[in-house]
């Protein structure tokens, strides 16, 4: 049997690399056999990780920058470079990650430093740059990198907003219009594509502040400000991009990164694209589900939204399409019964409340037996 080991991250405990080592050895283990192959092919949907993944298949040069992270502070992030191509991750500069439960701040949080970012790439002489959505602890609508990159920003007595004052999604209501002259003659010759994580539009139910703010802190009463102020942003840069006929705001990813996926695009005037495809078709990911019998993927935790665009979804479409079977092992399953039976088995790796890599080697050396069980664990 061949088996190809397709994890994402266990956001903040365990890496995607470290994860498929982890279960090839529990597989290894139960089954030590000649007859049994296994690749590892660790998965990011552009949120955190999505460079570690690129690295391992496409090794290129990580450079590092110290930028300031989503509520201020300063922070080391890296972004991939090969030749002229550029890859950054919004999670290195403006990630939830960086911050305690206790520390989300809805409001504040926003992505300047992924846009410190960008411009170093861009100084570095990149003239393609993806930029990966996902993991952010913002709902600015990507203000914070479009400032950074040389947007002006001016409140409603017409003065120009320093950088300071435009902090998250909280400041976008004081802004009366935005000037995108110098950001246009900063990233002149850029192509930008914009890489989510997944398909929510920026406004209304589903969108980036209704779904994803409380996550990152907002209350209720928060939920309904960013989703006010997300709309006036959208208003004011369709205006300043000569776009106010053409909207984005319900375009598949608009809402990804708190609204960043809308921001960058009508701002930098990029694409998108999904994340997951985008990364699948550099590391051939296609090719390998095609020599593999068996497919197993995993992520911290097993929900609705994995399957709306995010890595593992978008693996199980594939591995179903090829006629694979798919075992996932989360640290814990959220799914409704009906999609939990979309897999062939789901096996839990959290003991009270916490996966370690123990557990996730001890739950792998159910896999053999589970490919061809009818039941559920």
């Amino acid at each position: 049997m061949k088996i190809l080991v397709a994890p994402c991250a266990y956001k903040g405990t365990i890496e995607a690399s470290h994860l498929a080592q982890a279960i090839a050895q529990g597989i290894k283990e139960s089954q030590p056999s000649d007859n049994i192959e296994i690749a590892l092919a660790p998965v990011a949907d552009g949120g955190d990780d999505t460079l570690a993944c690129l690295q391992l298949s496409i090794p290129g040069d990580l450079v590092y920058n110290s930028v300031i992270g989503p509520l201020g502070q300063p922070v080391e992030a890296a972004y991939w470079r090969r030749q002229s191509l550029a890859v950054v991750e919004l999670a290195q500069a403006s990630g939830i990650a960086y911050l305690q439960h206790s520390e989300l701040a809805a409001l504040r949080a926003h992505t300047f430093g992924t846009g410190q970012v960008i411009a170093r790439a861009i100084a570095d002489g990149a003239t393609e740059v993806v930029i990966m959505l996902g993991g952010s602890a913002s709902t600015d609508g990507g203000s914070g990198v479009l400032a950074a990159l040389g947007a002006e920003f001016y409140d409603f007595a017409d003065v120009r907003m320093t950088d300071g004052a435009i902090c998250g999604g909280g400041s976008l209501l004081s802004v009366s219009r935005i000037d995108l002259s110098a950001l246009r003659t900063n990233t002149a010759g850029i192509k930008f594509l914009v890489a989510t994580d997944v398909t929510n539009p920026l406004l209304g139910p589903l969108g980036a502040a209704a779904v994803f703010s409380p996550q990152k802190g907002a209350s209720i009463e928060e939920v309904v400000y960013l989703e006010k102020a997300l709309e006036h942003f959208a208003a004011l840069l369709e205006a300043a991009s000569n776009q106010s006929n053409i909207s984005w705001r319900n375009h598949p990813g608009a809402g990804a990164a708190g609204g960043a996926g809308f921001g960058l695009v009508v701002g930098l005037g990029a694409q998108f694209t999904s994340g997951f495809h985008w990364l699948a078709e550099k590391t051939g990911l296609a090719e390998k589900l095609n020599w593999c019998d068996l497919v197993v993927v995993a992520e911290g935790c097993l929900d609705s939204q994995s399957l709306a665009g995010k890595a593992t979804g978008e693996i199980l479409k594939l591995a179903q399409a090829a006629g694979k079977s798919v075992i996932a092992m989360p640290a814990c399953c959220q799914l409704e019964p009906e999609q939990e039976q979309l897999f062939a088995a789901v096996l839990t790796t959290a003991s009270q409340n916490q996966a370690t890599l123990d557990s996730v080697r001890s739950a792998a050396q159910l896999i053999i037996g589970s490919s061809g069980a009818s039941s559920r664990n």
